[in-house]
Order: C-alpha cells, then sequence, then structure tokens
C-alpha cells in the first residue's frame, strides 16, 4: 500500500513513542487520526470488491448478501479493533469569544472603563467638524445626566438596567417634557444613533439600541423669519463707521446679508480667506461637511473690508483671524477668532436700532441673501453653490418670500365675472329667509 504505508506498519508493531506536546504534536495528532481512517476505508473497499460497482461481480449480486462493515466491526474482539485504528485524544482549541455583550448597562456608561472612555473619545474625534465635535459632546453629556437622575430613582431590587429601546423612549419623552423643539429633539437622537452604531463597530456592544427608535421628523416651516429689503437699508445704516467697532459690525454685516454665511464660518475667517480669482475678489472658505466653496465679494462689500482694514490698521500679511475683538477687558487676548454669541449680539442690536418687531437672529441674514437672490431669477444650481449645499431641496426651505402676502397666489385668482355684491342690510334671524336658511 503506498498511501500511509508507513503508518499502517507502525499500526501492525505498535511501538511507544515519545509524548510530545505543544502545538506541533496536535497537527501530528490530526493527520494521524485521518491518514488511519483513509487506510482503514481501503481496506474496506479491497475487501468488499467494491460495493456498487457495475464491472465487478459483487457489483452485481444483492446488497443483502454483502456483509455491512459496521457487523464485521462489531464482530471484531476489542483487542483487534485497537490494534488496527488507534484514536488518539485530541485537544481542539477552545473558541475565541468573539460575540460583544448583549448591552451596555446605564452604570457602565455612568462610570465608564478605560476601554468605552477611549471608544467615546475616538468617536468625538472622528468628526471632522469642531462644531459637530462640540454640539455631540453637549448631547451625550446631556443623555449622561438624564441617566444618573434615572438611575437614582430606580430600586435598587430591580438590579442593573440596561440602555435599551426603552431608555431611549423614556429620554426622548424626557426632552419632549423639556419643551424641546422637534428637530431638537431629532437631533439628540440621531447623535445617540451614531454614537450606538460606533459603539457596536467597536465590539462593546451587540446590538445599537437606537434603530428601534422613531424620530418625530417634523414637516412645519422654519421659524427663521427673514428681513425685508427696506429692513436691511436701515439696519445697515445702523454702524458708526468712524469708530473701529462700527466699522467692523459694519463690514461683519454687509458680508452675512451679502454673501448668506453661516455664523460659524464667519467667525473662522481668516485673512489669508481672502484672494482674486479673474479680477474678481473672492471669499474662499469651508462649510459643512468640510466642503470649500468660493463667494465673489462685490464692491460694496469689498469697500466695507478696505475700510474696516484702514480704521482698524489691520495687517493682513499676518495669519490671524479676519474679525478678532477689539477689545477684551476679561483676558486681554486680541489675537483670536469673535465669539459666536457676539455675532448674534450685533444682529440683534441693529435689528432693534432699525424697528424690526421680528425675533431675528444671524441665520436671519443668511435666509434674507438666499431669498432675495431666488427673487431676482438667479439659478438653482448658483444659489445652491452660494449656500454651500449638498441638495437643492433646501432652496425651498429657505426660501422665506415664498410665502409673503404681497406675493400669494390667492391675489392673482380671478373667474371672468364680478363677485357677487352683497345686501346692505343683514338678514333678521327671525325673518322667513334667516329660518330656511338654518335648516
Amino acid at each position: 500500500m503506498k498511501l500511509g504505508g508507513w503508518l499502517v506498519k507502525g499500526l501492525r508493531n505498535p511501538r511507544p513513542t515519545r509524548k510530545r506536546t505543544g502545538r506541533r504534536a496536535k497537527r501530528l495528532q490530526h493527520r494521524k487520526f485521518f491518514l488511519r481512517s483513509e487506510a482503514d476505508e481501503k481496506e474496506s473497499e479491497k475487501s468488499f470488491g467494491g460495493i456498487g460497482d457495475p464491472g465487478s461481480e459483487v457489483g452485481t449480486a444483492s446488497a443483502s448478501a454483502i456483509p455491512h462493515p459496521a457487523s464485521t466491526l462489531a464482530a471484531t474482539p476489542p483487542a483487534v479493533i485497537s490494534a488496527e485504528v488507534e484514536v488518539l485524544p485530541v485537544e481542539l482549541p477552545r473558541p475565541l469569544n468573539l460575540i460583544a455583550p448583549p448591552g451596555l448597562r446605564a452604570e457602565e456608561f455612568i462610570r465608564p472603563d478605560s476601554r468605552l472612555r477611549q471608544s467615546i473619545e475616538a468617536f468625538l474625534l472622528d468628526q471632522r467638524s469642531p462644531h459637530t465635535r462640540r454640539a455631540y459632546g453637549k448631547d451625550l453629556e446631556r443623555f449622561l445626566k438624564y441617566l444618573i437622575v434615572r438611575n437614582g430613582r430606580r430600586n435598587t431590587e430591580q438590579g442593573p438596567e440596561h440602555l435599551n429601546r426603552a431608555v431611549l423612549i423614556g429620554y426622548k419623552d424626557f426632552l419632549l417634557a423639556e419643551k424641546l423643539e422637534h428637530t431638537t429633539v431629532d437631533r439628540h437622537l440621531a447623535t445617540l444613533r451614531s454614537f450606538f452604531r460606533w459603539l457596536v463597530d467597536d465590539g462593546i456592544i451587540e446590538k445599537n439600541p437606537a434603530e428601534g427608535v422613531r424620530f418625530l421628523n417634523p414637516k412645519r416651516l422654519s421659524r427663521t423669519n427673514a428681513f425685508t429689503d427696506l429692513e436691511v437699508v436701515k439696519l445697515l445704516k445702523g454702524p458708526n463707521l468712524h469708530t473701529r467697532t462700527g466699522s467692523q459690525h459694519y463690514a461683519m454685516l454687509m458680508i452675512l446679508f451679502y454673501c448668506g454665511l453661516r455664523r460659524s464660518e464667519l467667525c473662522d475667517l481668516k485673512n489669508a480667506s481672502l484672494g482674486e480669482e479673474r479680477s474678481h475678489h473672492v471669499l474662499r472658505l469651508r462649510g459643512k461637511g468640510n466642503t470649500e466653496r468660493m463667494i465673489v465679494l462685490i464692491p460694496a462689500v469689498w469697500s466695507a473690508l478696505q475700510h474696516y482694514f484702514m480704521i482698524t490698521k489691520k495687517d493682513l500679511a499676518r495669519g490671524e483671524f479676519l474679525f478678532s475683538p477689539i477689545r477684551n477687558n476679561r483676558t486681554g487676548v486680541k489675537d483670536k477668532a469673535i465669539d459666536p454669541s457676539m455675532i448674534f449680539y450685533i444682529v440683534t442690536k441693529y435689528a432693534k436700532m432699525a424697528g424690526v418687531a421680528n425675533r431675528v437672529s444671524p441665520h436671519s441674514c443668511r435666509a434674507t441673501a438666499i431669498s432675495n437672490a431666488r427673487d431676482h431669477q438667479v439659478p438653482d444650481r448658483a444659489i445652491q453653490e452660494f449656500a454651500g449645499w449638498a441638495s437643492p431641496d433646501m432652496i425651498t426651505r429657505y426660501d422665506k418670500r415664498k410665502n409673503s402676502v404681497e406675493n400669494s397666489a390667492a391675489r392673482a385668482i380671478e373667474y371672468g365675472e364680478p363677485n357677487r355684491p352683497l345686501p346692505s342690510l343683514a338678514i333678521r334671524p327671525d325673518s322667513d329667509e334667516g329660518r330656511e336658511g338654518d335648516s
């Protein structure tokens, strides 16, 4: 026998072998076992003449006349069986525990270990925008405070509570009870969904508990109020151009109303953001999603910036922020970006001076610029690039003048004939016509 001849010879004359340990011994044990099984199978085929082979004489006989290998093996004495086939004990390696725990307990999130703490830090650092990183951190901090209060009111006899769908639904109800907007509640839920998906990828939990929580998905108009053209003209006349503060405020307002920047984008502007493109002054900036876009500075905006540079004696060669604090009575540090709360203060201050009664914000300036561009028949593709949006669907949401009463479609509806004149005197309720109409 060619295959395994040395193994069959060893089985006939068994001799004590040296005991091997380790990974190599386990591989040899596996190999011996399979070679012995293959040798026994060939011996059985040779003894029974190839059952089922149509060319053999045994193959043409009935199956009942051929003894089964199992019966032959049963009739063999135990000593012969052990001598022919010696089954060696094989220690299979224990499977690795690759299954993540079913869920995260609330106490583990309140007092995280080193692994969970590293995963949380990596989740926040993975966000590209610092504003998104800050917002996600605040959302997780608010969820942590909710869990602390919930865990304190929980009875100790109930056992540890896992972060499942019921806990997140309760957190959603808690946010609604705090009188938060539906869009804000959905943002909190989206943060938790992304965070738990991150924990699933890290192997800390097995299933995302936020997948089964329904979002509110509010279908309502945005409450951001835009300015009218007359209000914008009055507002831009408010800053005092003979002072450093006034010239800075005027330049910032011009950029908000004519460039449609977000508040965070205005704060992040640097001197290097200014440039030229085909003999036009442009502004290069990065917005949401780390996308870069270029906005043309019209002559009125560029003149406002030049006046601001002249009054404040700003050196554009230095790589500092475009708008820095004029004075800082708290820390004295001026070489930093202007605070976003200051932008809100500037807009609301001059809006009040202009007599604007609606509640406005820096985002109102952006909505006003987009609505004005659409009123002047600017293509949607240009507006999308101007605003830095990934989808053109946002144009309709930011067009605040589509619902203006002056341009309402109801004012243009006609049916060819004048409306029916109404009687000058009202019908008395005790008349016959009045009773007939009531019936």
